[in-house]
Order: C-alpha cells, then structure tokens, then sequence
C-alpha cells in the first residue's frame, strides 16, 4: 500500500525544537509509538483477536465422542447379574459427525471474525495515533498563545510604567495608568486559563500514551512548516479502497455470508455413529454397531426462519458496509476542507493581516511617543497585535488538528509515526 507522506512535523515531545533539528519528527513518531505500545484499549483488540484466532482452530473440530457405561435389563424382582441372560454390563461409544460442507463454512466464517477483528484493531491504531498527534497540536497552540500572552504582559507592564511617569511629570492621565493595569491583569487572567486548559490537555495526551495524567509535559513548539496532503480525489480513492474501516465492514458481510451458507446447511442431516460391547456373566458377549441420522427436514418452519434471519443480517452488514464508505467519504471531504480553509487563513494572517497590525502597531507607538494619539490608541493597537498573532497560531494549528481528522476519518496513516495495517504486531 502505497501511503501518504507528509512534508514535515511541526510539533515534538520535550523542549522546543526547530524544524530543521535531526530529532524533530523523531519525537512525535515516539509518542505514537508508546501510545500504540501502552494504550490498554491496544491490549483489549489484541487479546480479542488472539481469541478469535484460536476459535479457527476449534470451528473444524469434530463434536466430542460420548462413551457410556451401564448395566442393562436388571431384574428388578430379584437383583442379580445372573439369573436373566439378557442382564449385562454394557459401553458404548458415539461421534456425530456434521453434515457435508458445514465444517468448512464453520471455519470460513471463524476467518471472516478474525479479518474483522484485524481490521478493526488497525483502524483503532490509526484513529489513537491521530488523537495523540491532535493533543500534540492543541499543546503546541496553547503553548504558542501563552508565549504570546507573556510577550503581550510584558509590554503592557513598560506601557503602564511609561504611563505612570508621564502622569508624574503631568503629560498624561490617571485613566492611562488606570487601563494600563486592567489590560496586564486582564492578561493574567487569560493566561491562568491557557494554563488550566493545558493541564487538561496534557492530561488526556498521557492517558492516550497510557502514562499518568498529571505526569508533566514539556513545552511543545510550533515549526514554520505547513501540514501537506495528497489531491482530494487521489485521498478518497485510497481511503474507499485501503480504510481498514471499510475492510472491517467487508469482513462483517463475509462472516454474515457464511452465516447464510450455515443456514441453508442445515438442512443437510448430521450423521451419528454407535458402538457397543455388552459382559454376561454366564453368557455369551454381545458387541453391536449403527449409524443414525438426524432430520432437520420434519422443521421446514424452523429453517426457513433460520435462514430468513440470515439473510437479514446479511442485508444488515451489506448496508453497514455502504454506510461505512458513505461515512469515510463524508468525513474526509469535510476534513479536507477544514485542512485547505484553515490553511488559506494561516496564510492571509501571515502574509497579510499580521504585517499590517504590525505595521499599525509601530506607527501608533510612534505617535503616542510624540503625543499625536492617545495612550488607548496605542493599548488599542498593542492589543490588536496580539490578538492577531494568537489568531495566526490558531488557525497553524486548526490545520495540523484537520489533518490528525483526516487520517482519522480515512483510515490512511498520513501521520509520520503511525504504523501501517502490516506494522501491527498482535500476539498469537
């Protein structure tokens, strides 16, 4: 299967990082890797598809043989293994052995289970890799818009120290001073809450590793890389054709399949064979043997329900199946949309509306400089600034947040780090 590859990796576990450093996307590929090593939901798919391996062994097994043991034609008048020549000590053997062609069914639709299984654990492995690199992203924003925060307090507390010497010497006015320390506590605030939103953050990106929650999580950085994907038609075409979701749907009408090739079986008799060898004391042994048949056909009513079952589930799975590539379709589209939308608005802020705040900024501080505005003009315009930048950071990380949604949505590992069908190690 041919994969996506993306261009880079913006974000890493551990101190901030540039792109350009050798270990970069090293760091996002090992929480994947420890994620999909340590998550217990991995552990559960895994033991339910070893069991599902061992039931394929046991589907082409013959029933157990029966063995009996007892005495026959006692006389209950006078209790005596001697006095009747019928009395005896009797075993007997059976085996049932299924009617032609249901033991193979068996095992198909027991390899049908274990497909499904499979495919399922490798859908669950590609959508928890998305949603570790999607707390990844959402850290490396908070972490941005809480440098910016900090760069935005700073300056705010030099305009309020400005502010208070310009009312010292009569230049300026107590409401400057005043608006000065609302606007820096105002940021405190705002700052308090990035922090308590990133504790909860990091505390879901460590139960996805299977990690302690309040275990600490360096800060993590952005890069100044885009998030890439390959053409919408070309994603849609390998999504409808290698999703392990849509695989797992598939295997669901195989196993439904052969549940209807069960039924329809039934009507085949099962075949039982018998065997004696009976001890009289006094008299000769006795040894016998038969064979009996079972008539599923005296039912016609029980079968012909049995088999209308089937069929139903089996249109049941058929639908399950259109509706899971329906459901790939719908929300690959929508989150390539997101990914291209997001984009678009990184780029106008970068490109345009950030120089221009910027640009705004410094002719309004030069003005106030020389008193040709007002010191909220110049608050006002500070804070525009900022405002702008953490809008930039947003929408770079909505993008990377769209592309862990759309691997997530495709089934297709187009994270760096995420394991492919074939990279799933499940114990035998």
């Amino acid at each position: 299967m041919r994969w996506c590859r993306l261009v880079s990796v913006i974000l890493l576990v551990g101190a901030p990082l540039r792109a350009d450093q050798p270990d970069f996307k090293a760091r996002l590929s090992a929480a994947i890797a420890r994620a999909v090593e340590k998550n217990p939901t991995i552990g559960e798919m895994e033991a339910r598809i070893a069991a599902a391996r061992h039931r394929v062994g046991q589907s082409t097994a013959l029933p157990d043989p029966e063995v009996e043991v007892g005495l026959q034609d006692v006389p209950t008048a006078h209790l005596s293994l001697r006095r009747d020549d019928f009395t005896m000590e009797k075993i007997s053997a059976r085996q049932r052995f299924p009617g032609v062609g249901k033991r193979g069914a068996q095992r198909r639709f027991a390899e049908a289970e274990v497909a499904s299984l499979e495919s399922m654990h490798a859908d669950h492995v590609v959508v928890l890799a998305a949603e570790v690199a999607a707390e990844l992203f959402t850290l490396a924003e908070i972490d941005a818009r809480a440098g910016i925060l900090e760069s935005s307090r700073e300056r705010l507390r030099r305009a309020a120290s400005s502010a208070v010497e310009r009312y010292r010497v009569g230049k300026g006015a107590q409401a400057d001073v005043l608006r000065a320390n609302l606007e820096t506590t105002a940021t405190e605030e705002r700052l308090v809450a990035l922090r308590g939103e990133r504790r909860m953050v990091a505390a879901r990106f460590n139960a996805l590793q299977g990690l302690p929650p309040p275990e600490t999580v360096d800060p993590v950085a952005f890069s100044d890389v885009e998030p890439s994907a390959p053409a919408a038609a070309e994603l849609l075409r390998d999504a409808e054709s290698r999703s392990a979701a849509i695989a797992a749907a598939a295997a669901d009408v195989r196993r439904a399949e052969e549940q209807v090739r069960l039924a329809h079986l039934e009507r085949r008799p099962d075949w039982m064979a018998a065997t004696y060898y009976a001890h009289r004391i006094d008299f000769e042994d006795l040894a016998g043997a038969s064979i009996a048949v079972n008539l599923p056909f005296f039912q016609p009513k029980r079968l012909r329900e049995r088999e209308s079952e089937k069929e139903a589930e089996l249109s049941g799975a058929r639908a399950s199946l259109e509706a899971a590539k329906n459901e790939v379709r719908r929300g690959a589209s929508e989150a390539y949309a997101d990914l291209e939308r997001s984009l678009e608005q990184a780029r106008l802020y970068r490109a345009s509306i950030l120089p221009q705040a910027e640009t705004n900024l410094a002719a309004a501080q030069e003005a106030y400089t020389v008193g040709q505005v007002d010191f909220l003009t110049y608050i006002r315009a500070a804070l525009d600034r900022d405002m702008y930048e953490g809008e930039l950071v947003m929408r770079r990380a909505a993008a990377w947040r769209a592309l862990a949604a759309l691997q997530k949505a495709s089934g297709l590992p187009l994270i760096e780090g995420t394991p492919g069908p074939g990279e799933i190690h499940v114990e035998k």
